[in-house]
């Protein structure tokens, strides 16, 4: 997991002991792994950088001439390209926020634009639509993929309390689950976004983010910003 204020990618062994895998000048904040095992990290000064060895490498700083606001999230799809969100701080009033995609060959392109804070990342139905966890909306967005650009971008589930949806994760059942920000809880709904469970926090209410343990798809880590715990 990343722990941003220090720039840091911290380890967990399965006793949960804790270990300093990476540190650098930064303030991390989505963390991912391509097909190849190499981790990629959504970082707000610095954009989307690789991580190779112990060093961080950018591989996107802006888009044409245009800097950043800031990146959040990123998921990769089964061929290799990266979508990731630019967060900043847009918002309900501010809607600036924006989706991009790296294809495998180093090709930037804007996915979604004009978005109030753009957050987390799914893809769903064999990379056929990515779904937007658009934290100041409240709700998760539904972007179909066509042809690789997107298609009619749409509402897909409408949450309420808290501050918003923040990270996401789908299992290998296709079920999906929503970190929701301020209310101290995860959602987890169906494909077709029917709500199943519950999960409350057992700490603070500052849900951010979640992962399926690829080993056991019925085990789930999920990080509370709130107290720092998992």
């Amino acid at each position: 997991c990343v722990n941003v204020p220090f720039g840091q990618i911290v380890r967990f062994a399965p006793d949960g002991a804790a270990s300093v895998a990476l540190a650098y000048e930064g303030e991390p904040n989505g963390l991912a792994r391509n097909d190849e095992g190499t981790l990629f990290l959504c970082d707000y000064k610095h954009g989307v950088l690789r991580v190779d060895g112990s060093e961080v490498v950018p591989i996107a700083t802006r888009f044409r001439l245009e800097h950043f606001k800031g990146v959040n999230d990123l998921v990769f799809a089964a061929n290799g390209d990266l979508y990731f969100t630019d967060q900043g701080e847009s918002d309900i009033v501010d809607r600036t926020g924006r989706v991009y995609r790296l294809s495998r060959d180093g090709k930037l392109d804007l996915v979604a634009r004009d978005l109030p804070s753009p957050n987390g990342l799914a893809l769903v139905e064999n990379d056929a639509v990515l779904l937007v966890a658009v934290t100041r909306a409240n709700a998760i967005w539904l972007a179909p993929l066509i042809g690789g650009a997107v298609g009619r971008l749409g509402a897909f589930i409408q949450l309420s309390g808290g501050v918003g949806p923040d990270g996401m994760a789908v299992d290998v059942f296709g079920r999906i689950a929503v970190a929701h920000l301020g209310l101290g809880a995860v959602w987890v709904f169906d494909p077709h976004g029917e709500r199943l469970y519950r999960v409350r926090s057992c700490r603070g209410r500052a849900t951010t983010n979640v992962a399926f343990d690829p080993r056991d798809p019925c085990e789930l880590y999920i990080t509370e910003a709130e107290s720092g715990s998992i």
